[in-house]
């Protein structure tokens, strides 16, 4: 149960992750701005993230990651190209809530606090798996 009340603690810490994800997929649209307002942007999402993870220690930081993991691996996805649109495939999972977060945190067991940071700042689109994660956690 430990790491299933981590992520309960860092629920609000997530939900910030997600709005600041969701506003890098905003600027980096393909239609958006130069490229010296994109450079900008850049710098603002980075500083908007590393303010929100320095509140974390390295156990939080595993924690979340594991939760984007499981929002990315445990669901499938079906991609209609001539529509632009996802449909999310809903696969049974056996495992509960504690099962899964050590199954996804298990292959970072060796990441430093260092690693993940630059993880997390280095993905743009990360929103999608975290907020599948919530659900299939039930954190929401």
């Amino acid at each position: 149960m430990i790491m299933y009340l981590i992520a309960q603690k860092n629920v609000e810490i997530i939900n910030q992750l997600i709005d600041t994800y969701r506003q890098s997929e905003m600027f980096f649209s393909p239609e958006q701005n130069s490229d010296f307002q994109q450079k900008i942007n850049i710098t603002t999402i980075k500083s908007i993230l590393e303010q929100v993870l320095s509140n974390c220690e390295l156990q939080d930081l595993k924690t979340i990651y594991a939760v984007a993991s499981i929002g990315i691996h445990e669901r499938g996805e079906r991609h209609y190209f001539y529509n632009n649109t996802v449909e999310m495939i809903v696969i049974d999972i056996k495992e509960n809530e504690e099962e899964l977060l050590n199954k996804h945190s298990r292959y970072i067991a060796l990441l430093t606090y260092e690693d993940l940071i630059e993880y997390f700042l280095s993905v743009v689109t990360l929103a999608p798996g975290l907020i599948e994660g919530m659900k299939i956690l039930k954190l929401t």
